[in-house]
């Protein structure tokens, strides 16, 4: 019974460090980017950015890499929090093609770089006709 008191008191203690640890790190700065996962190719896709607590003076940069091709989205100068929505043209592929969005945060102090991937997907229209009759015989006309 001893054992377990003991091993329930380090587990207590490990975890209010970590809760010590994790709350104690309020200073900043967060970011989110916000964007979708699957996106058609050449619509207008919408992109949002948020930036909290900001310690110092930051520069948000949004790239679209594509291999060697990077593609500046958005670039935001901020000192203090901020939250913006945008549209951008999603490129035009033929096949599906998983790109990379690259997140940089970066002021004198603080720099941090995220990836995360999205797939454009082509967009292939149909047009489908619909007719009074299944089969016309040569010099009949349809109704609409």
């Amino acid at each position: 019974m001893a054992l377990n008191i003991g091993c329930c008191w380090k587990g207590l203690l490990l975890l209010s460090f970590l809760l010590i640890c994790v709350n104690g790190q309020t200073s900043g700065p967060y970011f989110m980017v916000m964007f979708p996962a699957v996106i058609k190719s050449g619509s207008e896709a919408k992109l949002c950015a948020s930036l909290l607590k900001p310690n110092e003076s930051l520069v948000m940069n949004i790239h679209l890499v594509h291999g060697v091709q990077s593609t500046l989205l958005l670039q935001e100068k901020a000192e203090e929090e901020f939250h913006r929505c945008f549209n951008f043209k999603a490129p035009l592929v033929k096949a599906e093609s998983v790109q990379t969005m690259k997140v940089e945060l970066q002021g004198e102090t603080f720099r941090t770089t995220e990836e995360r991937k999205v797939m454009f997907k082509p967009y292939h229209p149909l047009t489908f006709i619909q007719t009074d009759k299944p089969i016309y015989t040569p010099g009949q006309t349809g109704e609409l």
